[in-house]
């Protein structure tokens, strides 16, 4: 079968499985607590390792997959746009009673746009410089100068991951590159205020 909340594609096995076993057996209100948690880990907050264990223990040993399936479930409904009818409908043809579904479509409605969102701004993002910092010189940085660099979802082995660089640069080429630099905003600036004809 085909879900509008994968992108009209097929559900994966795994998720079909953890729907049945886990999240089919889980009392309503806690699968809705335990959504609701997902979902602002989607957002960016920490998640409670000891809560969701305390939530899933009558039904699994950490809660790690449960957490996964509802993750994949919510983000794809968000990013797929499906409409709470629509994933409602089809989350029950994959096994989940009336009640979860409507509890799991509740939290969907209440974090749908934030998720979308966050996934705008996360998409595309990858080798993201997210900070800079000047260090002290070292002792085999003669006419030097040492930087910092911290890059966001750098691509290391085809897998995205934080990381930091330690960067030496000679002095006179520093000067260059920060002429270089200004003259490149300066540029950028008239594309910003609309007046092409001047460049």
């Amino acid at each position: 079968m085909k879900f509008r909340f994968c992108g009209d594609g097929d559900c994966p096995d795994w998720v079909l499985g953890e729907i049945i076993s886990t999240l089919s057996v889980l009392e309503a209100n806690k699968l809705k607590t335990l959504a609701d948690m997902v979902a602002k880990k989607i957002l960016g907050h920490e998640l409670n390792e000891e809560e969701v264990k305390a939530l899933t223990s009558s039904v699994s040993a950490d809660g790690k997959t449960a957490v996964a399936c509802i993750h994949f479930l919510l983000n794809n409904a968000a990013r797929h746009n499906a409409s709470e009818l629509v994933f409602n409908e089809e989350i029950q043809q994959l096994g989940l009673p009336k009640e979860h579904a409507a509890a799991m479509c509740a939290v969907l409605t209440e974090h749908a746009t934030a998720i979308r969102q966050r996934l705008i701004d996360k998409s595309f993002k990858i080798n993201e410089l997210e900070s800079i910092r000047v260090l002290p010189p070292s002792a085999d940085s003669i006419n030097c100068s040492r930087f910092e660099l911290k890059i966001s979802q750098e691509l290391v082995n085809g897998l995205p991951q934080n990381s930091t660089h330690v960067l030496n640069i000679d002095n006179a080429q520093l000067r260059v590159l920060i002429e270089e630099l200004k003259q490149a905003r300066s540029i950028m600036k008239k594309y910003d205020n609309g007046n092409l004809n001047k460049i």
